[in-house]
């Protein structure tokens, strides 16, 4: 992390300490069960529910396990129509392998020969059952627009009907959550100017924490898609304009900048990860790419409940808590295990977010209302918490903090928690008390490279002005190896089941300091601010500190 560190975290939190706030703490001897946490997890892992893949039977079931609990808990339906479920319609895109192309072809004619599964492979599609386009190539860089930074790597270039290339990810020495928004803005620029379909190219880390063939050996790519669709049956997309999108192996970007003159390695790979800006360029190819897409649509729920607040004023606002419930279904591509049962991704959360009902249910009720969403889609673009954001079944100006729970390692005791946007609203003073109750310490994202604020449910709420915050399991007693183990042999593997020595403790412990946090802003005088001027305020608007008390 460039612009984050332990002091720097720390400092941040103790500014917004200062701020106005008075969390009232939850009854200390309200306690998690372990063993409650560990049935949940069973069931919603299990082989029944083949991975609980949004707009299947196995998801079905496990949205009705939900709400069945919440039902046994007497927690109040806040769905559609007084039931516990808000219909999501969905639009699923299966690519279709014989309706895939890219060619890419000299001003001579000549053609480059590009070999799909080696050098490239394209996308299918949840909007366009077919599309094809054909376009002169222009690299963008890292296709990044800040006018705040003072950087637009399209300066100079004409992307007007054309195809662009642009490096994955981000440069280095943005702040990693700012960069990782920047990231997720690459379409919506090249869009904006005209452009008619992307290529993202390699850069080595990238390669390094999801590389090109483990992209094509594991089957992901015959997943569905999947897009929300509108009253008006169109599919959701904030980037019409593009037709078709793709990516290139290292090999394939080599040969496309071969015929420049260029040597990508040296020329482009080694300055972006040095962090120096990468200029553009047009290049003399012509490429044409098309896919074909089998399209059909179902439904999948969203399961909402509500704990009533207790203040006759506060009650009106609510606090919402989340975590994802779906997972990613089966993958044939693995010989033996093909069910990915998501055990901490994210029956974890799920369990724990339940458990965290159960406790606030049993003490003093909190002022505020504490909304409750598990939320379907997550991991086809974060698509169920964007639909109830844009549809939510209480006034959307209601809504004034978040909670998310969402893939916390639980195969160690640990002893610290990363608050991913904490320090950015003074949700970051809340966070801290809490932790300190618990003897917990807070410690800097370590994984500044993979903007992890911008990647989980929360950040649908963030985008229309809700401060946020998103707690991991942190990296000390053990936890540094614990989360390279989970990403290294079961992250997104049938491997994240309940055969993991998972322990149940410290998933107690986690539901704890979520339910404690979601209790105390429940419980605050003052609803949740930005802290004055900060970056995702700027973005998205959202009530901030007033300038006279902001850092």
């Amino acid at each position: 992390m460039r612009h984050n560190s332990f002091v720097g975290f720390g400092l941040a939190l103790l500014v917004a300490a200062c701020q106005p706030v008075t969390p009232v703490t939850p009854d200390p001897a309200l306690k998690a069960d372990p063993q409650r946490i560990k049935a949940h997890m069973a069931y919603l892992a299990s082989d029944d529910l083949q991975g609980r893949e949004a707009g299947t039977p196995g998801y079905d079931l496990a949205a009705a396990y939900v709400a069945s609990e919440l039902q046994a808990l007497g927690v109040a339906p806040a769905g559609e129509n007084g039931s516990y479920l808000q219909t999501v319609p969905l639009q699923r895109g299966y690519r279709d392998p014989a309706g895939l192309s890219l060619t890419a072809t000299l001003t001579d004619g000549q053609d480059l020969g590009l070999v799909e599964g080696e050098d490239f492979v394209v996308y299918g599609s949840s909007r366009l059952s077919d599309s094809a386009v054909q376009g002169e190539a222009v690299f963008v860089g890292y296709g990044l627009v800040a006018p705040d930074l003072g950087q637009n790597d399209y300066e100079g270039l004409d992307v007007e009907g054309k195809i662009v290339l642009m490096l994955s990810g981000m440069p280095a020495g943005l702040q990693t959550e700012e960069r990782a928004y920047y990231s997720g803005q690459k379409g919506r620029e090249a869009a904006a100017r005209g452009a008619v379909a992307t290529l993202s190219l390699p850069t080595p880390s990238g390669e390094k924490r999801y590389s090109f063939q483990r992209l094509v050996s594991e089957g992901r790519l015959d997943s569905a898609s999947m897009s929300w669709l509108k009253p008006d049956g169109e599919a959701y997309t904030t980037t019409p304009e593009l037709r078709v999108a793709g990516r290139l192996s290292p090999q394939g970007r080599d040969k496309i900048f071969a015929v420049a003159g260029l040597d990508a390695e040296a020329e482009i790979s080694a300055r972006a990860e040095a962090g120096v800006q990468v200029a553009g360029s047009a290049l003399p190819v012509t490429i044409s790419m098309g896919q074909t897409s089998t399209l059909d649509r179902v439904r999948s729920d969203n399961v909402i409940a509500v704990i009533e607040g207790s203040d006759p004023v506060l009650k009106s606002q609510y606090i919402l808590m989340t975590a994802h419930l779906d997972h990613i279904g089966v993958s044939d591509s693995f010989e033996k295990d093909t069910i990915n049962n998501g055990a901490l991704d994210n029956a974890a959360g799920v369990a724990t977010l339940l458990e965290a009902a159960r406790m606030i249910l049993d003490g003093t009720p909190p002022r505020r209302s504490i909304l409750l969403a598990f939320v379907t889609a997550e991991e086809k673009g974060l698509l169920g918490a964007q639909y109830f954001a844009r549809n939510p079944t209480v006034p959307v100006e209601a809504l004034v903090g978040s909670v998310n729970l969402d893939m916390p390692v639980l195969t160690y005791d640990f002893t610290d928690v990363v608050a991913f946007g904490a320090e950015r609203s003074t949700i970051g003073a809340v966070v801290e008390k809490v932790a300190s109750e618990m003897d917990l310490s807070l410690a800097p994202d370590p994984f500044p490279s993979q903007g992890l604020f911008t990647r989980s449910d929360h950040y649908r709420f963030v985008q229309i002005g809700v401060p946020s915050v998103f707690l991991a399991t942190g990296f000390a007693n053990g936890g540094e190896a614990a989360w390279a183990a989970h990403f290294a042999e079961t992250y997104h593997r049938p491997g994240d089941d309940m055969d993991n020595n998972l322990n149940f403790d410290a998933a107690a412990r986690f539901a704890e300091v979520n339910a404690r946090i979601a209790l105390a802003l429940a419980n605050d005088d003052d609803r949740p601010l930005w802290r004055q001027d900060d970056f995702f305020a700027r973005q998205f608007g959202g009530p901030q500190l007033p300038a006279a008390t902001a850092p």
